[in-house]
């Protein structure tokens, strides 16, 4: 998915509501993929379905739900490769995926289950890492796995007791001859007239000169300290060694299992994907998408980012019911008069479709396309800096223009805006004639050139346009910015309607003179227009 075309479409929107769980469904949301391929939607769209159904059984039992969140959401990652032996790390994670998948299996109706393809995995797998004292998602190389490990362990512990016991009488006897209370610390910083004559110290003291004024002081081992820092040093490498011939054992049938627990995690993707989706489509009224092979028709689509606008200002929003012949259409209107929300919803309708979601409109019924484009207002990449807007679209046409031949989608808003208005009607109209002959492509053109030519196979719609039968032009006098936009927004109708030829209607003027263009100012301009008709 173009990045650009999705933050134009404002599909974040969407998807900033939409929250897999588990780190599998958040990777498959930040690729943001758009699914070409027809069984893959419609499974997509079956197994949302699925999930709802089983939203629904869960509306009185709501302790079950949140129990299968809750460990939907504990899956871990799965190491990412098969090496000779995994480390403590990645076996804790191996527990924890198999303990939580196990009982999520365990909360789920086998039907369900088997929509997913979620199947037990072998319980010995858990059992094998479950070995001594430990929880159900914690994991350790236990004494019980190695009776050597449970002897060494044994005899570091009496090691350690013994060097404490040392170290204590060490620091006793150094409290009784210079007064030091070590208390288990490495060091000591003391005056230097603490210490009295160097002598005094041998052999009991390592002392280092720390300021003008202090000493650094710790105490220094004997020869049975030493041993037994000896000593435990030697277990500790024999203790690594068993261990690691641990890790290596258990890691054999883990190993093993690889496969099995990679095709459950891609179960649980789609388990979670689906869930994440069905919470999606009840919390916003979202339905599925219908696929076919004709025109592309949207009833009652809402654009969430402009309803919300919409709703934050005060100001009605109107959804799209609109359809879209194959071939090319074009859409006049003038500014603020919705041709831009038109392009945009359906971009959005289409995106979220193409998805693999469910969509914001009483019913959609779209098409598969293979590529999706959008010219029109946006930032340039880097290496288009240099070109002007003008020069900007016609790259991106030529773009578009590869695709036509195929099935496509391409939105248009307000093309060669930069040019002169002339030119742009030609450069329209020559694009129209061409795309006439391509029925497989769905082409959109958002305009206000009235000069474009009427053709055969084009379709020419506009907007609704200002109520003129509600339209006082003397009503806004006073009002502040927002106050004229609402009005504008009130009296604004967002339908879609045939533009026959030969109609001239603009509602420019009007608009201008309800934002505040001086009344003498936007009579003169309507005399100009109609001395120019």
């Amino acid at each position: 998915m173009s990045v650009e075309l999705a933050a134009w479409a404002g599909l974040d929107a969407l998807l900033a509501r939409f929250r897999p769980e588990t780190p599998y469904g958040r990777a498959a949301k930040a690729r943001g993929a758009v699914l070409a391929s027809r069984e893959a939607l419609e499974r997509r769209w079956d197994l949302t379905d699925e999930a709802l159904a089983l939203l629904a059984d869960l509306d009185d039992d709501r302790v079950r739900r949140d129990r299968i969140r809750h460990h939907l959401g504990r899956l871990p990652r799965l190491p990412g490769e098969a090496r000779g032996a995994f480390d403590e790390v990645e076996l804790f994670q191996l527990k924890k995926f198999l303990f939580n998948h196990a009982a999520l299996l365990a909360l789920l109706p086998e039907r369900l289950k088997g929509r997913f393809g979620l199947e037990p995995l072998p319980a010995t797998l858990l059992e094998l890492l479950g070995r001594g004292r430990q929880g159900d998602e914690t994991f350790h190389v236990a004494d019980a796995y190695d009776p050597g490990l449970a002897e060494v362990r044994r005899a570091l512990r009496e090691n350690d007791a013994a060097a404490l016991r040392l170290r204590e009488a060490r620091e006793e006897a150094l409290r009784a001859r210079f007064g030091f209370a070590f208390e288990g610390r490495a060091f000591l910083l003391v005056p230097r007239e603490r210490l009295g004559e160097p002598a005094d110290s041998a052999g009991l003291l390592d002392v280092e000169p720390w300021d003008a004024l202090r000493l650094c002081v710790r105490p220094r081992p004997g020869a049975e300290a030493l041993r037994l820092a000896d000593e435990r040093a030697a277990l500790l490498a024999r203790e690594r060694q068993l261990e690691a011939r641990v890790l290596e054992a258990l890691s054999v049938p883990l190993r093993e299992a690889l496969p099995l627990l990679a095709a459950q995690a891609e179960a649980i993707e789609s388990l979670d994907l689906a869930l994440a989706g069905a919470v999606l489509a009840r919390e916003n009224g979202l339905t599925r998408p219908v696929l076919g092979d004709g025109p592309v028709r949207v009833e009652a689509g809402r654009h969430l980012p402009t309803e919300e606008l919409c709703a934050a200002l005060g100001t009605p929003y109107a959804p799209l019911d609109a359809t879209f012949e194959p071939g090319p259409t074009v859409l006049f209107g003038s500014n603020m008069g919705g041709k831009t929300v038109v392009l945009k919803t359906l971009a959005f309708l289409q995106l979220a479709a193409q998805s693999g979601l469910f969509v914001p409109a009483r019913r959609f019924t779209t098409r598969l396309f293979e590529t999706i484009h959008y010219v029109g207002e946006g930032r340039a990449p880097e290496e288009e800096r240099g070109l002007s807007g003008f020069g900007f679209e016609i790259r991106r046409f030529a773009e578009a223009h590869a695709d036509f031949g195929g099935e496509t989608l391409a939105l248009f808003d307000e093309f060669a805006r930069t040019t002169s208005s002339r030119e742009a009607e030609a450069l329209l109209s020559a694009i129209l004639e061409e795309l006439a002959a391509s029925p497989r492509a769905v082409v959109l053109f958002s305009t206000h050139f009235r000069g474009v030519k009427r053709l055969p196979g084009v379709r020419y719609l506009r907007m609704g346009g200002l109520d003129r039968a509600r339209l006082d032009l003397d009503a806004a006098a006073g009002e502040d910015l927002a106050a004229r936009i609402r009005r504008i927004d009130t009296l604004m109708r967002y339908s879609l309607e045939p533009d026959l030829p030969g109609e001239r209607r603009s509602d420019a003027i009007a608009v201008a003179r309800l934002l505040g263009l001086a009344p003498a100012l936007a009579r003169r301009a309507e005399e100009l227009l109609d001395d120019g008709e």
